[in-house]
């Protein structure tokens, strides 16, 4: 399974964004997986993707590619984590989508994340204090 981030769809999404052409390029690697996108990742990027072409293509990655919803079993227990998450990293500058993501990881340990947000990679973990392992370099 990998976990969508918001970075990658709104890639995806913008031609000019400049991680459009890694993100083309990672698609073709990740692309044929298991691509499971959460609520807090839609909302995100439906804010960053404000033009209606842009949500469009959204619209239509979602249709396209194999992805589906996070669907987790307790939600409500998922957004204690997420919170206890944000707690641990007050002193970074975070967002809800991160810490659900960083929940949503520690809950599926074999999913992997596709994002492209630094922090990922040098500074979040898992709740559990693991690295949050990545679906792309």
């Amino acid at each position: 399974m990998i976990l969508v981030d918001t970075t990658p769809l709104v890639a995806l999404c913008d031609p000019l964004d400049e991680f459009h052409p890694r993100a083309m390029r990672d698609l073709d690697r990740v692309g044929r997986r298991d691509l499971v996108v959460c609520s807090p990742v839609i909302t995100e990027a439906c804010f960053l993707l404000q033009r209606p072409a842009q949500r469009q293509r959204l619209d239509r990655i979602l249709a396209d590619l194999p992805t589906r919803p996070f669907a987790p079993a307790d939600e409500a227990s998922l957004w204690l984590d997420a919170f206890a998450w944000l707690r641990r990293y007050a002193d970074h500058q975070r967002d809800w989508a991160d810490a659900y993501m960083a929940a949503a990881s520690t809950r599926e340990k074999r999913a992997r994340v596709w994002t492209y947000d630094g922090e990922f990679r040098t500074t979040w973990r898992r709740l559990d204090g693991t690295r949050i392992p990545l679906a792309a370099r």
